[in-house]
């Protein structure tokens, strides 16, 4: 009788287990950054792409992957008069940025966009890696995620989209956020303008064009 018991206490335990693999086995794969909280990649690196530009880029993350990546906060101006295979351009987009930058033309405009590229190319590559912070929330249906560069620059750890700003290469634009340290997304927004504000006073990229009778 105590053999029958043991044999059934373990035949028990093993459809236990062999429920539990099974559970294990089946759960849904979690998403990046799921609930909320933003996912830290530490030693990230740039990955040369033609579709690189000021504000986007593709990055080989500390588990291997690349991904495309978009800042939050900033919009560098575009590169290049584009038009896409729908038939649409981004004249549109190019109009709205240069009336940002106090009607510069298309052409300063674009110029802007690409000292922009060109000075984040510089900036990721000499820094060797970085930090990426991420939700892996999506930039519409683009394929793009939204995400945070830690830097460093000037003997420090700075926010890329903060350099932007700072650097007078991108507008205060686009899908902002509570910080990873606590800043909340308007006291950053508050740092941004300020940021933005030197770099008027200081005619650093675009603002310096904005300054001139000639902005062609």
């Amino acid at each position: 009788m105590a053999a029958k018991r043991k044999q059934g206490a373990f035949l028990i335990a093993l459809m236990l287990g062999a429920g539990l693999v099974w559970v294990v086995q089946n759960l849904p794969e979690k998403k990046l950054g799921e609930g909320g909280e933003f996912e830290a990649f530490e030693n990230c690196t740039l990955v040369p792409d033609r579709g690189n530009d000021g504000d986007s880029f593709h990055i080989r993350m500390s588990d291997g992957k690349v991904r495309h990546l978009r800042l939050y906060f900033v919009d560098a101006p575009e590169s290049a008069v584009k038009r896409y295979d729908d038939g649409n351009t981004n004249i549109k987009r190019l109009r709205h940025q240069s009336e940002y930058f106090a009607g510069l033309s298309q052409k300063a405009t674009v110029g802007v966009g690409q000292d922009a590229k060109i000075w984040v190319k510089k900036l990721l590559t000499e820094a060797e890696s970085f930090t990426v912070f991420t939700r892996g929330k999506e930039v519409y249906d683009s394929g793009r995620i939204y995400a945070l560069l830690s830097v460093q620059s000037g003997g420090g750890r700075r926010w890329l989209h903060e350099l932007l700003v700072e650097e007078g290469l991108a507008r205060i634009y686009t899908m902002g956020t509570d910080l990873p340290d606590g800043t909340t997304n308007a006291d950053q927004l508050r740092r941004l303008h300020g940021l933005q504000k030197s770099a008027k006073g200081a005619k650093k990229g675009a603002w310096e064009l904005a300054s001139t009778p000639n902005r062609s």
